[in-house]
């Protein structure tokens, strides 16, 4: 812990610092997901979308909406996107929708609500009850 004051405006500010470790045995992983220090979805990546890792998903980036789940990709190329959607549909029989966004370029993935019974089904498991929001629970 440490406390800061501002002279300027007389105020204690108190912080809290720390340091974690690093381990090269991950390296591969942060190889799979960024190249050129940009966040990739990797081609190998069906492998790796379990349930968990699917609720994992959602549980940080997604969303609902009035019927189904927004998954924002934003940061990821349209073909990267739309391999997220094959891979859901083949692995698990979600069926999604690519929708362009506003910002040119970048677009998120819809979960239809034809498909909300099996994705809960699927990961309401692996989500933390906080977060049952997002499936419209």
């Amino acid at each position: 812990m440490y406390s800061r004051t501002i002279k300027k405006e007389q105020k204690n500010y108190f912080g809290y610092e720390f340091n974690t470790f690093t381990f090269r045995s991950f390296n591969w992983l942060h190889e799979m997901f960024y190249k050129n220090g940009k966040k990739v979805i990797s081609p190998n990546i069906e492998k790796y979308i379990t349930p968990l890792a699917l609720a994992i998903f959602i549980m940080d980036d997604g969303g609902w909406t009035k019927s189904g789940v927004r998954i924002s990709t934003n940061n990821f190329k349209l073909e990267e996107v739309q391999l997220l959607a094959e891979i859901f549909k083949r692995k698990y029989n979600l069926d999604c929708t690519i929708q362009k966004i506003e910002t040119i370029g970048q677009y998120s993935l819809y979960i239809k609500s034809s498909s909300m019974p099996s994705l809960r089904n699927l990961i309401l498991p692996y989500l933390h009850p906080s977060m049952y929001y997002k499936l419209g629970l």
